[in-house]
């Protein structure tokens, strides 16, 4: 069962560039820590008014949910990238995660 993950972190107001090089950066040290994270499509809204402007929207796809809890085990258990935490609260106010199940599209 493919899931996709979406996670929607509100940076504070003149932090987004700082959250862009934080997520560049806890993206390359899961690399090199061999943590996998596939190819993720990572957005800001174009219109929606209030702090959308100020909101990085994630979204991942991976092969089943086991694979979505081994990366989050394995980088919950890095003390390296458990270090970058204190860094994320100085520039996001708020992070959820979503998770959706990949719908099988209709042939014809």
């Amino acid at each position: 069962m493919k899931v996709m993950l979406r996670a929607i972190m509100r940076m504070h107001p003149g932090k987004m560039a700082e959250g862009m090089e934080l997520w560049k950066e806890m993206l390359a040290l899961m690399k090199k820590k061999g943590i996998s994270f596939p190819p993720a499509r990572t957005y800001t809204p174009f219109l929606g008014g209030g702090d959308a402007l100020h909101t990085i929207i994630v979204e991942g796809e991976w092969d089943s949910l086991a694979a979505v809890a081994d990366m989050y085990e394995k980088s919950s258990a890095d003390p390296e990238i458990m270090g970058l935490m204190p860094k994320w609260d100085a520039v996001e106010e708020s992070h959820r995660i979503e998770l959706y199940m990949v719908m099988p599209q209709e042939q014809g």
